[in-house]
Protein backbone atom coordinates (compact mmCIF):
# COMPACT_ATOMS: atom_id res chain seq x y z
CA UNK A 1 0.00 0.00 0.00
CA UNK A 2 2.87 2.35 1.10
CA UNK A 3 4.28 1.79 -2.88
CA UNK A 4 1.22 2.14 -4.84
CA UNK A 5 0.39 5.71 -2.42
CA UNK A 6 4.77 6.54 -2.85
CA UNK A 7 3.64 5.93 -6.60
CA UNK A 8 0.69 8.50 -7.00
CA UNK A 9 2.88 11.42 -5.53
CA UNK A 10 5.63 10.29 -7.90
CA UNK A 11 2.83 10.84 -10.39
CA UNK A 12 1.02 13.87 -9.35
CA UNK A 13 4.64 16.13 -9.23
CA UNK A 14 5.42 15.33 -12.64
CA UNK A 15 1.95 16.05 -13.62
CA UNK A 16 2.37 19.47 -12.03
CA UNK A 17 5.77 19.60 -13.48
CA UNK A 18 4.53 19.34 -17.33
CA UNK A 19 1.88 22.02 -15.98
CA UNK A 20 4.12 24.19 -15.06
CA UNK A 21 6.89 23.70 -17.31
CA UNK A 22 5.03 24.17 -20.37
CA UNK A 23 7.52 22.74 -22.98
CA UNK A 24 8.44 19.50 -24.78
CA UNK A 25 10.21 17.36 -21.73
CA UNK A 26 7.60 17.42 -19.27
CA UNK A 27 4.71 15.95 -21.65
CA UNK A 28 6.97 13.34 -22.60
CA UNK A 29 8.48 12.56 -18.89
CA UNK A 30 5.18 12.15 -17.25
CA UNK A 31 4.28 9.53 -20.59
CA UNK A 32 7.48 7.58 -19.50
CA UNK A 33 6.73 7.77 -15.67
CA UNK A 34 3.22 6.94 -16.42
CA UNK A 35 4.26 4.14 -18.36
CA UNK A 36 6.94 2.42 -16.14
CA UNK A 37 5.20 0.04 -13.89
CA UNK A 38 3.27 -1.75 -16.91
CA UNK A 39 6.17 -2.14 -18.14
CA UNK A 40 8.23 -3.36 -15.52
CA UNK A 41 5.10 -5.62 -14.89
CA UNK A 42 5.43 -7.39 -18.13
CA UNK A 43 9.27 -7.95 -17.90
CA UNK A 44 8.62 -9.80 -14.78
CA UNK A 45 5.52 -11.25 -15.42
CA UNK A 46 7.20 -14.77 -17.13
CA UNK A 47 9.24 -15.37 -14.25
CA UNK A 48 6.40 -14.66 -11.95
CA UNK A 49 4.91 -17.57 -13.99
CA UNK A 50 7.79 -19.81 -14.21
CA UNK A 51 8.80 -19.92 -10.64
CA UNK A 52 8.65 -23.61 -8.55
CA UNK A 53 8.76 -24.55 -5.61
CA UNK A 54 8.90 -27.79 -3.90
CA UNK A 55 8.82 -28.52 -0.67
CA UNK A 56 12.05 -31.39 0.44
CA UNK A 57 12.11 -33.58 3.68
CA UNK A 58 13.00 -36.38 5.52
CA UNK A 59 10.04 -39.07 5.42
CA UNK A 60 10.35 -40.47 9.00
CA UNK A 61 11.72 -39.30 11.59
CA UNK A 62 12.22 -40.09 15.99
CA UNK A 63 10.46 -37.39 18.06
CA UNK A 64 12.68 -34.72 19.19
CA UNK A 65 15.06 -34.70 17.05
CA UNK A 66 16.29 -31.78 15.55
CA UNK A 67 14.91 -31.49 11.83
CA UNK A 68 14.45 -29.07 9.15
CA UNK A 69 12.47 -29.41 5.59
CA UNK A 70 13.78 -27.19 2.43
CA UNK A 71 11.63 -24.97 0.47
CA UNK A 72 13.52 -24.92 -2.75
CA UNK A 73 12.61 -22.29 -5.44
CA UNK A 74 13.54 -22.01 -9.37
CA UNK A 75 13.59 -19.87 -11.90
CA UNK A 76 14.66 -20.47 -15.47
CA UNK A 77 13.89 -16.96 -16.39
CA UNK A 78 16.31 -13.79 -17.16
CA UNK A 79 15.28 -11.99 -14.24
CA UNK A 80 14.06 -12.51 -10.42
CA UNK A 81 11.10 -12.19 -8.99
CA UNK A 82 11.48 -9.59 -7.14
CA UNK A 83 9.99 -10.69 -3.74
CA UNK A 84 7.90 -13.72 -2.65
CA UNK A 85 5.03 -13.99 0.02
CA UNK A 86 4.13 -17.16 1.48
CA UNK A 87 1.92 -18.79 3.65
CA UNK A 88 2.88 -22.53 4.97
CA UNK A 89 0.49 -24.83 7.11
CA UNK A 90 1.81 -27.54 8.91
CA UNK A 91 -0.92 -29.75 10.45
CA UNK A 92 -0.27 -32.81 12.65
CA UNK A 93 -2.96 -35.61 11.26
CA UNK A 94 -2.69 -37.64 14.92
CA UNK A 95 -2.91 -34.45 17.09
CA UNK A 96 -4.94 -32.19 14.55
CA UNK A 97 -2.96 -29.19 15.48
CA UNK A 98 -2.68 -26.73 12.74
CA UNK A 99 -0.36 -24.08 12.64
CA UNK A 100 0.61 -21.33 10.29
CA UNK A 101 3.89 -19.82 9.12
CA UNK A 102 4.63 -16.74 6.66
CA UNK A 103 7.55 -15.75 5.47
CA UNK A 104 8.48 -13.13 2.69
CA UNK A 105 11.65 -13.45 0.25
CA UNK A 106 13.45 -11.51 -2.20
CA UNK A 107 14.95 -11.58 -5.23
CA UNK A 108 14.34 -14.68 -6.22
CA UNK A 109 16.01 -16.67 -8.99
CA UNK A 110 17.10 -20.84 -7.66
CA UNK A 111 17.32 -20.92 -4.14
CA UNK A 112 16.56 -22.97 -0.57
CA UNK A 113 15.47 -22.27 2.80
CA UNK A 114 15.53 -24.22 5.00
CA UNK A 115 12.74 -24.30 8.08
CA UNK A 116 12.43 -26.04 11.64
CA UNK A 117 9.99 -29.16 11.63
CA UNK A 118 8.11 -29.54 14.16
CA UNK A 119 8.68 -33.07 15.93
CA UNK A 120 8.18 -32.59 19.88
CA UNK A 121 4.83 -34.81 19.59
CA UNK A 122 4.48 -38.07 17.14
CA UNK A 123 1.87 -37.82 14.35
CA UNK A 124 2.24 -37.60 10.45
CA UNK A 125 3.12 -33.72 9.74
CA UNK A 126 1.70 -32.47 6.45
CA UNK A 127 3.23 -29.30 5.20
CA UNK A 128 1.81 -27.30 2.05
CA UNK A 129 1.56 -24.13 0.78
CA UNK A 130 -1.59 -22.51 1.66
CA UNK A 131 -1.26 -18.92 -0.22
CA UNK A 132 1.53 -17.59 -2.82
CA UNK A 133 1.81 -14.16 -3.57
CA UNK A 134 4.65 -12.74 -6.14
CA UNK A 135 5.60 -8.81 -6.88
CA UNK A 136 7.26 -7.39 -9.44
CA UNK A 137 9.66 -5.53 -9.99
CA UNK A 138 8.87 -2.10 -8.52
CA UNK A 139 6.23 -3.96 -5.83
CA UNK A 140 3.29 -2.34 -7.65
CA UNK A 141 1.41 -5.57 -9.19
CA UNK A 142 0.85 -8.64 -6.90
CA UNK A 143 0.03 -11.71 -8.43
CA UNK A 144 -1.28 -14.91 -6.52
CA UNK A 145 -0.35 -18.29 -7.93
CA UNK A 146 -1.51 -21.61 -6.06
CA UNK A 147 1.25 -24.99 -5.77
CA UNK A 148 0.48 -28.68 -5.14
CA UNK A 149 3.49 -29.17 -3.73
CA UNK A 150 2.95 -31.13 -0.33
CA UNK A 151 5.40 -32.75 2.14
CA UNK A 152 4.49 -35.09 4.44
CA UNK A 153 6.86 -36.43 7.57
CA UNK A 154 6.18 -39.12 10.10
CA UNK A 155 7.64 -38.63 13.75
CA UNK A 156 7.59 -41.76 15.15
CA UNK A 157 8.22 -42.63 19.30
CA UNK A 158 11.77 -43.90 20.03
CA UNK A 159 10.91 -47.22 21.71
CA UNK A 160 10.59 -46.96 25.24
CA UNK A 161 11.07 -50.36 27.65
CA UNK A 162 8.23 -51.18 29.99
CA UNK A 163 8.00 -53.35 33.14
CA UNK A 164 6.11 -56.66 31.86
CA UNK A 165 7.12 -60.60 31.86
CA UNK A 166 6.77 -61.21 28.26
CA UNK A 167 8.01 -64.70 28.26
CA UNK A 168 5.13 -65.51 31.21
CA UNK A 169 2.50 -63.76 29.11
CA UNK A 170 3.36 -65.69 26.15
CA UNK A 171 3.41 -68.63 27.67
CA UNK A 172 -0.43 -68.81 28.74
CA UNK A 173 -2.47 -72.13 28.26
CA UNK A 174 -3.51 -72.56 25.13
CA UNK A 175 -6.72 -74.07 23.68
CA UNK A 176 -6.25 -76.40 20.66
CA UNK A 177 -8.96 -77.87 18.35
CA UNK A 178 -9.22 -80.40 15.64
CA UNK A 179 -7.45 -78.77 12.57
CA UNK A 180 -9.47 -78.29 9.70
CA UNK A 181 -9.31 -80.87 6.88
CA UNK A 182 -6.46 -83.30 9.23
CA UNK A 183 -3.04 -83.60 8.40
CA UNK A 184 0.31 -83.35 10.24
CA UNK A 185 0.56 -81.00 13.53
CA UNK A 186 2.49 -80.94 16.25
CA UNK A 187 -0.49 -81.41 18.91
CA UNK A 188 -2.73 -84.36 18.20
CA UNK A 189 -5.26 -86.19 20.33
CA UNK A 190 -6.59 -89.72 20.49
CA UNK A 191 -10.03 -90.73 19.67
CA UNK A 192 -12.50 -93.52 18.27
CA UNK A 193 -12.79 -94.19 14.42
CA UNK A 194 -15.34 -92.10 12.81
CA UNK A 195 -17.19 -92.85 9.05
CA UNK A 196 -14.77 -90.51 6.82
CA UNK A 197 -11.91 -89.99 8.62
CA UNK A 198 -8.59 -90.62 6.32
CA UNK A 199 -6.55 -94.19 6.50
CA UNK A 200 -3.70 -92.71 7.14
CA UNK A 201 -4.91 -90.70 10.31
CA UNK A 202 -5.55 -94.50 11.89
CA UNK A 203 -3.19 -95.01 14.62
CA UNK A 204 -2.50 -99.16 13.25
CA UNK A 205 -0.30 -100.05 16.22
CA UNK A 206 -2.40 -99.08 19.48
CA UNK A 207 -5.93 -100.12 17.45
CA UNK A 208 -4.35 -103.81 17.44
CA UNK A 209 -4.39 -103.66 20.95
CA UNK A 210 -7.95 -102.55 21.58
CA UNK A 211 -11.17 -103.94 20.16
CA UNK A 212 -11.68 -100.38 17.79
CA UNK A 213 -10.08 -98.20 15.04
CA UNK A 214 -8.12 -95.18 16.95
CA UNK A 215 -7.29 -92.10 15.33
CA UNK A 216 -4.74 -89.95 15.38
CA UNK A 217 -6.40 -86.61 15.32
CA UNK A 218 -4.48 -83.37 14.57
CA UNK A 219 -4.94 -80.40 16.87
CA UNK A 220 -4.02 -76.39 16.30
CA UNK A 221 -3.95 -74.03 18.61
CA UNK A 222 -7.65 -72.15 18.71
CA UNK A 223 -5.93 -68.96 20.93
CA UNK A 224 -2.73 -68.08 18.92
CA UNK A 225 -2.88 -64.41 18.46
CA UNK A 226 -1.26 -61.80 20.11
CA UNK A 227 -2.21 -58.65 20.57
CA UNK A 228 -0.99 -55.42 21.82
CA UNK A 229 -4.04 -52.68 22.62
CA UNK A 230 -3.27 -49.02 22.34
CA UNK A 231 -5.38 -47.69 25.05
CA UNK A 232 -6.47 -43.90 26.06
CA UNK A 233 -4.77 -42.49 23.15
CA UNK A 234 -3.45 -38.83 23.65
CA UNK A 235 -1.09 -36.12 22.85
CA UNK A 236 2.42 -36.75 23.75
CA UNK A 237 0.86 -40.31 25.11
CA UNK A 238 4.26 -42.00 25.95
CA UNK A 239 2.20 -45.16 25.15
CA UNK A 240 3.62 -45.10 21.64
CA UNK A 241 6.92 -45.35 22.57
CA UNK A 242 5.80 -48.50 25.01
CA UNK A 243 3.64 -49.69 21.85
CA UNK A 244 7.30 -49.87 19.82
CA UNK A 245 9.27 -51.46 22.26
CA UNK A 246 6.47 -54.18 22.96
CA UNK A 247 6.29 -54.40 18.99
CA UNK A 248 10.12 -54.69 18.77
CA UNK A 249 10.30 -57.23 21.23
CA UNK A 250 7.92 -59.72 20.23
CA UNK A 251 9.52 -59.77 16.70
CA UNK A 252 12.68 -60.28 18.27
CA UNK A 253 11.15 -63.47 20.07
CA UNK A 254 9.81 -64.07 16.50
CA UNK A 255 6.47 -63.67 17.56
CA UNK A 256 4.07 -61.96 14.89
CA UNK A 257 0.78 -60.57 16.73
CA UNK A 258 -1.30 -57.43 16.00
CA UNK A 259 -1.60 -53.88 16.77
CA UNK A 260 -5.39 -52.75 17.93
CA UNK A 261 -5.64 -48.79 17.33
CA UNK A 262 -8.12 -47.11 15.61
CA UNK A 263 -7.77 -50.40 13.13
CA UNK A 264 -6.58 -54.31 13.69
CA UNK A 265 -2.75 -53.86 11.88
CA UNK A 266 -1.06 -57.74 11.28
CA UNK A 267 2.98 -57.23 12.24
CA UNK A 268 5.28 -59.64 11.25
CA UNK A 269 8.60 -58.05 10.73
CA UNK A 270 9.73 -54.70 11.52
CA UNK A 271 8.84 -52.76 8.22
CA UNK A 272 5.33 -53.85 8.95
CA UNK A 273 5.36 -52.38 12.74
CA UNK A 274 6.47 -49.29 11.16
CA UNK A 275 3.79 -48.79 8.66
CA UNK A 276 1.51 -49.50 11.05
CA UNK A 277 2.64 -47.05 13.71
CA UNK A 278 2.97 -44.40 10.43
CA UNK A 279 -0.62 -45.20 9.41
CA UNK A 280 -1.96 -44.99 12.97
CA UNK A 281 -0.37 -41.95 13.08
CA UNK A 282 -1.59 -40.54 10.04
CA UNK A 283 -4.73 -40.09 11.45
CA UNK A 284 -6.99 -38.46 14.28
CA UNK A 285 -6.18 -40.04 17.69
CA UNK A 286 -9.46 -42.49 18.85
CA UNK A 287 -10.12 -45.51 21.08
CA UNK A 288 -9.30 -49.08 20.04
CA UNK A 289 -11.14 -50.45 17.65
CA UNK A 290 -12.96 -54.26 18.81
CA UNK A 291 -10.89 -57.71 18.20
CA UNK A 292 -11.75 -61.23 18.46
CA UNK A 293 -10.74 -62.33 22.27
CA UNK A 294 -11.74 -65.83 21.34
CA UNK A 295 -8.48 -65.81 19.12
CA UNK A 296 -6.28 -63.89 21.90
CA UNK A 297 -3.26 -65.89 23.42
CA UNK A 298 -2.44 -63.01 25.60
CA UNK A 299 -3.58 -59.22 25.32
CA UNK A 300 -0.88 -56.26 26.03
CA UNK A 301 -3.13 -53.32 27.27
CA UNK A 302 -0.57 -50.28 26.60
CA UNK A 303 -1.69 -47.24 29.16
CA UNK A 304 0.44 -44.48 29.09
CA UNK A 305 3.67 -46.05 30.33
CA UNK A 306 2.82 -48.81 31.95
CA UNK A 307 1.46 -52.42 30.69
CA UNK A 308 -0.80 -54.75 31.35
CA UNK A 309 -0.87 -58.24 30.43
CA UNK A 310 -3.98 -60.74 30.09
Amino acid sequence: MLRIVLWALIVSAVWLFQVWYNAWPGPWLFACVAALPPVLFLLSLPSMLALKIRLEGPGRVVRGTKTEYTLRFTNERLLPVHAVKLQLTLCNRYTENVTHESYRLRSLSSARLALPLPTEECGVISCRITRCELQDLLGLFVIRRSFDAELSCAVLPEAKEARVDLDAALDAVRVLKPKYGGGFAEEHDLRDYRPGDAPNSIHWKLSSKTDSLIVREALTPENCDVFLVLDEPGAGDEGLAVLRWLSSELLRREEPHFIVADSLYPVGNESESDAALISLLSSPMRQPCAFDMRTARCVFRVRGSEVHAE
